[in-house]
């Protein structure tokens, strides 16, 4: 997968309130949300994020939940 454009996920954009850093890496993507998970509002979530999110718990191993889950 190509980097990930933060401007696309408005989820992950306010996330990186703390960098001007445009584009990550799928790995980079996959820790943030992992380290701040706390602090995304899942109601907010848009149908493209929550396809990335799903794609990164499933591809890149992480902890993140998965379509389905009651979790998102």
């Amino acid at each position: 997968m190509a980097k990930i454009d933060r401007q696309q996920f408005p989820e992950l954009d306010r996330l990186l309130w703390d960098t001007k850093e445009r584009f990550f890496e799928e790995k980079e993507v996959l820790d943030i949300y992992e380290r701040r998970w706390l602090f995304v509002d899942q109601r907010k979530l848009t149908a493209s994020e929550l396809k990335l999110i799903s794609n990164l718990a499933q591809n890149a191993g992480g902890f993140l939940p998965a379509p389905g889950n009651p979790r998102l």
